[in-house]
């Protein structure tokens, strides 16, 4: 299985434009841009060319120079008009009101590109706020200013203007329809990106809290077979020579619990796929242990030299995790137990399934004394407050009055129930 993609990288792409042309306009913006200010250009520039042609004039004079020079103000903001449009806006409207001014009739689709991209770029509001600054522009502004300078008594609307607020009211539509497009798109992408991530989030914490679970698995194997091969090993070395029998028998369990362990770790290691030998040679998969093997736990640890014994009472929960979690709880604390209690006469492992809560209790009558220096991990008890977190139980360990060890764990019956529903 291959690893998923960093959030960082985990990304949706828009759908590829249908048709060579639009892939190619899509992927050079500034193209677009330099293309639509150069026929700006042209136009604008023939435009400032043929009205002092028509009126038969053809000087150096305020009607061919300032809308020449308008014109090329035009097409630099026209350049970055999808990045700063409201400075062409600001451009546009001026050259407008400078035109009113000399008398001189501005061409609207300057600032009717402008309103598109306000429109486009930025937001509905941002467009519709620049069309009522052009329409105040051109149907205000325009009238007062031609009447107020050449003493007429009515400010009515001209063709021009008429023609300018079309132009600009069609611009607003154009704008608003292709930037809700934009938008829409951008909005499903960003939650697709979004999805992406909270997926590739999901699955490293899933993968996170598996590696935690198969840590605690493999912690649990290692430190039950290794201290109850040691153990066994000590007492075959002890009866080497007293009883040979017996430290025959003990070296055998050694072997055997040699063999289950390995066979977990297999499991375990398979799972991961990182056991060379999990293909066809290896040992069939089994569930894992529950309260089922609790018996063959109690046998292991009893030929260790542990003096175990389990009382169960009431019916045990049918949930095979459960079961498991529970059957991990009482494997730990028994190791625990043979690592660390001084001399004891009973470890007693008491299974109450009766009440509302499912308890679990591991004690031994071990000698007092200072606590023994820990030759583990540290990560029993955390495994075991983790087991029993998942199920909203609680763990209560500590030394008791007597000198020994007491382990009790808490889990509400109602768990068990959901699990099963």
């Amino acid at each position: 299985m291959s690893a998923s993609p960093p959030a960082s990288e985990a990304t949706a792409e828009l759908p590829r434009p249908a048709g060579v042309v639009r892939r190619f306009w899509s992927g050079h913006p500034w193209l677009v841009d330099a293309t639509l200010a150069g026929v700006y250009l042209i136009v604008g520039a023939f435009l400032a060319v043929l009205t002092p042609l028509s009126s038969g004039v053809w000087t150096p004079s305020v009607d061919l120079i300032l809308p020449l020079a308008g014109t090329i103000v035009g097409t630099v903001a026209l350049l970055f008009r999808r990045h700063h449009p409201w400075v062409a806006l600001a451009v546009f409207a001026a050259v407008t009101i400078l035109s009113i001014l000399f008398g001189v009739v501005a061409e609207p689709f300057g600032g009717a590109l402008a309103v598109y991209a306000l429109f486009v770029y930025r937001s509905n509001r941002s467009g519709w706020i620049a069309f009522g600054i052009m329409a105040l522009v051109v149907s205000v502004l325009t009238p007062l200013l031609d009447g107020l300078l050449r003493d007429r008594a009515s400010f009515l609307f001209s063709p021009v203007d008429l023609v300018s607020l079309v132009v600009l009211l069609i611009a607003a539509l154009l704008g608003i329809t292709v930037g809700d497009r934009r938008r829409y798109i951008g909005a499903i992408v960003e939650r697709a990106n979004q999805l992406a991530r909270e997926r590739d989030q999901q699955t490293r914490l899933a993968t996170l809290a598996e590696r935690a679970r198969i840590t605690r698995e493999i912690h649990d194997v290692v430190a039950h077979s290794l201290s109850v091969m040691v153990s066994l090993a000590d007492g075959a070395g002890a009866l080497a020579e007293k009883d040979p029998q017996r430290s025959k028998h003990a070296i055998g369990e050694i072997g055997d619990v040699g063999r289950q362990s390995l066979t977990e770790m297999r499991q375990l290691l398979g799972a991961l796929g990182d056991d060379p030998q999990s293909g066809d040679d290896a040992s069939p998969l089994r569930p894992n242990p529950g309260l089922a093997e609790l018996a063959a736990l109690e046998a292991t640890f009893r030929s260790a030299g542990l003096p175990v014994s389990v009382r169960a009472l009431g019916t045990p929960p049918s949930s095979q995790g459960l079961q498991n979690a529970i059957y991990r709880i009482v494997q730990e604390a028994l190791t625990n137990a043979l690592r660390y209690a001084r001399e004891p006469h009973e470890v007693l492992v008491r299974l109450d399934f009766t009440g509302p809560e499912l308890v679990v209790e591991v004690t031994d009558d071990g000698r007092p004394g200072p606590a023994a220096a820990s030759v583990g991990s540290g990560r029993g008890l955390i495994g075991i407050r983790e087991r029993v977190r998942l199920y909203a139980g609680t763990v209560e360990a500590g030394q008791t009055d007597a000198g020994g060890w007491r382990l009790h764990v808490v889990i509400p019956q109602q768990v068990e129930q959901k699990e099963q529903q």
